[in-house]
């Protein structure tokens, strides 16, 4: 039999809380997305190409990629039935504008830092 103390204690409590950590879902994201940009989920969804609205949906689908385990297929149909390649674009895209413009990467930064905290 071991004693049990605090660092046991402590070990044990890191190991259950480790195991039962969740996983994101994709409606999450496209919450959290659609109010840091301030825009209607439904907008998200939806077929337009205003340039506010699809910079939500690509950061959207980067991140639903990146942070579960959904394949573009069902991310492409989450987010108003698009094609696994309209993700794979929106991916490459959020990427490189990550790379270029530093508003943008504080954009991202700033929401998968909301993203850790839930």
């Amino acid at each position: 039999k071991k004693e049990i103390d605090l660092a046991l204690a402590k070990q044990m409590l890191k190991n259950f809380i480790k195991n039962t950590s969740k996983e994101i879902s994709m409606e999450y994201i496209q919450k959290l997305v659609c109010e840091y940009f301030e825009v209607p989920v439904d907008m998200v969804k939806s077929q337009t190409r205003k340039r506010e609205i699809v910079q939500a949906r690509q950061i959207s689908m980067y991140l639903s990629k990146s942070h579960t385990k959904s394949s573009l297929k069902t991310i492409g149909a989450f987010f108003g039935g698009r094609d696994h390649s309209t993700v794979i674009y929106a991916c490459q895209t959020v990427e490189d504008l990550i790379d270029t413009d530093k508003k943008f990467k504080a954009y991202v930064h700033d929401i998968q830092k909301k993203l850790k905290m839930s």
